[in-house]
């Protein structure tokens, strides 16, 4: 996976982003949103977003 992988363009958050939050401690799409805000604006890569948050969690189990 391309941790420099932009998936929210509104707030520029990449894959990388995404999984920092995650090796944080979030566990939960909404979680991952509160600490980057991906998704959060337009919702546009919303699908994206939860896809890569499902994807990274798997990884880590």
């Amino acid at each position: 996976m391309n941790m420099d992988k932009v998936v929210c363009n509104c707030l520029s958050v990449t894959i990388g982003k995404i999984k920092d939050a995650i090796d944080s401690g979030a566990g939960t799409v909404e979680e991952v949103q509160d600490i980057t805000g991906a998704g959060t604006v337009c919702g546009a890569c919303l699908d994206d977003v939860k896809r890569v948050v499902e994807e990274l969690l798997a990884e880590k189990s």
